[in-house]
């Protein structure tokens, strides 16, 4: 089995990067992967923790907090510069009981036309029930749905494939980076990913999620240290996900406007208005 670099990033959250690194180490053979952590510039100890917690763990720091992309790329291409054939992005907030590797690895030496693979993201606080096996955009609408969520685990066929897989865990070909490049830097957090897998699907790459393997995830940990930023990132990436792929202005139009009258019946039917959400989309709109 060729070699994997796992790639996970690191925000003031050194304890779950503690835990699900050795998780790993616990749960599938050191000889199958290498691991680089990336500090996305932590105003703690972090990088003191992680150092002197991690026998052998390389860990990078990087200055500036550029947001998930930029951390991940900063890993990702220095897995490429070091010749590993295939990378995996894995979330701090995540942690493994069963090798999913294996299996991930496989389904990509068998299978040229898979872009991305993972296993199923499972919660980590009811281990029955599936957090997401990927999902679909409906690019029009700027709307993306979440596959089998919170469906048991036992309910779900062998292979999901779909638009995108989640972040949390995805793991790639090196090779596929000289057709798709690297992770787009233009979110800060949410819809990255989405834009990534969405131009390997129009290359004619599939996405897929192997559900039989799978890995526990917590969610969003940092991002909801801070009140208010998870809802203002997936308002305004909404908008700049639409306006990077749809291929008409045409299109891009009617997107704004169908925003705009979804916010007037919210306002006036549902009597929930957010006048907040307008200055969202306005910070999409003009970037």
């Amino acid at each position: 089995m060729d070699k994997v670099c796992f790639i996970i990033l690191n925000y003031n959250n050194y304890q779950d990067t503690i835990d699900c690194v050795r998780s790993l180490q616990s749960s599938i053979e050191n000889e199958k992967f290498d691991i680089i952590v990336v500090d996305n510039n932590s105003s703690n100890d972090s990088i003191e923790k992680l150092k002197n917690s991690l026998n052998n763990i390389e860990v990078i720091p990087s200055r500036v907090n550029h947001g998930y992309a930029n951390g991940n790329n900063i890993g990702i291409k220095i897995a490429e510069k070091r010749g590993y054939p295939f990378i995996c992005i894995l979330n701090n907030d995540t942690l493994i009981e069963e090798d999913f590797l294996t299996a991930c690895v496989q389904k990509l030496h068998n299978d040229n036309s898979i872009a991305f693979v993972s296993p199923a993201l499972v919660e980590y606080k009811n281990r029955d029930l599936i957090q997401s096996t990927g999902g679909d955009i409906f690019l029009d609408k700027g709307y993306v749905t979440l596959k089998n969520h919170h469906l048991s685990r036992k309910e779900l066929p062998a292979i999901v494939q779909s638009d995108y897989i989640g972040g949390a865990c995805m793991l790639f070909r090196t090779s596929l980076l000289k057709e798709i490049g690297y992770i787009p830097e233009n979110y800060f957090l949410f819809f990255e990913e989405t834009e990534w897998c969405y131009r390997a699907k129009k290359l004619g790459y599939k996405n897929i999620c192997l559900t039989q393997s799978y890995v526990y995830h917590k969610g969003s940990v940092s991002i909801k240290a801070v009140n208010g930023l998870q809802e203002y990132l997936m308002a305004r990436n909404r908008v700049v996900f639409v306006r990077r792929n749809v291929n008409s202005k045409l299109r891009y139009t009617v997107f704004l406007l169908y925003l705009f009258l979804q916010q007037l019946y919210h306002c006036f039917l549902r009597r929930d208005c957010s006048r907040r959400k307008y200055k969202y989309y306005l910070d999409g709109v003009f970037n």
